[in-house]
């Protein structure tokens, strides 16, 4: 990776944890002017970012008006996240066996989760973090990459679950769930602790949203 590509990545970095943590809101205008100034590069690198966002559904475009905040919709979280449990529920089911290779490092991960209450960002880090652990010996490396691509255009909904510093212990405890069924050899029981998972998520968030 060469130095402006790797800069282009920086700036696609920065607006995508600005949209995230809401530092850039919702329905907000996205000047490239004013962006630019304020990150202290040209307008090419922002403008490149934005295409991206929009390409990956976190930022529209409007004729005559230039790209705005993509507002956060219940209808997008009510249908990515069965979507997101389904993908990831299938690739636990073709780890198998494996899955009990990675009891350790689940638990690791998972406790670098709990002291993450009120630092949202980093807390989905870590929710990733075990996610990732969870499915890597599923065999089909597409799945995985539709996995991965389904779980960025949660990320906004992810923070205003994991913003709230109570639900942290709440995922804590479903992971552990996932972990157990893991030790006992009950790929069943993982499979449904992981839907619950989601399902609780979901529920959080759509009450969250609906109460803005």
């Amino acid at each position: 990776m060469n130095d402006q590509t790797s800069g282009h990545d920086k700036i696609y970095t920065i607006l995508l944890e600005d949209i995230v943590a809401g530092v850039l809101a919702p329905g907000s205008r996205l000047v490239e002017s004013r962006l630019a100034e304020r990150l202290g590069v040209s307008r090419t690198p922002v403008r490149e970012a934005m295409f991206r966002l929009h390409q990956e559904g976190f930022v529209l475009t409007t004729a005559g008006k230039g790209f705005s905040v993509k507002p956060l919709d219940e209808k997008e979280a009510r249908e990515f996240f069965p979507i997101l449990s389904a993908l990831e529920g299938l690739a636990l089911s073709m780890a198998g066996p494996l899955l009990a290779l990675d009891l350790k490092a689940l638990r690791q991960a998972n406790r670098a989760l709990a002291p993450l209450a009120r630092r949202p960002l980093e807390a989905i880090d870590a929710d990733t973090e075990f996610h990732e652990i969870l499915l890597r010996r599923c065999p089909n490396g597409s799945l995985l990459e539709m996995i991965g691509g389904v779980r960025a255009r949660l990320l906004r909904y992810e923070y205003v679950y994991m913003k709230d510093e109570t639900l942290i212990d709440v995922s804590v405890a479903q992971h552990e769930a996932i972990i157990d069924c893991i030790a006992n050899c009950d790929p069943d029981g993982a499979a449904k602790a992981l839907a619950t998972n989601y399902e609780s998520g979901k529920a959080l968030v759509l009450s969250k949203l609906r109460a803005r």
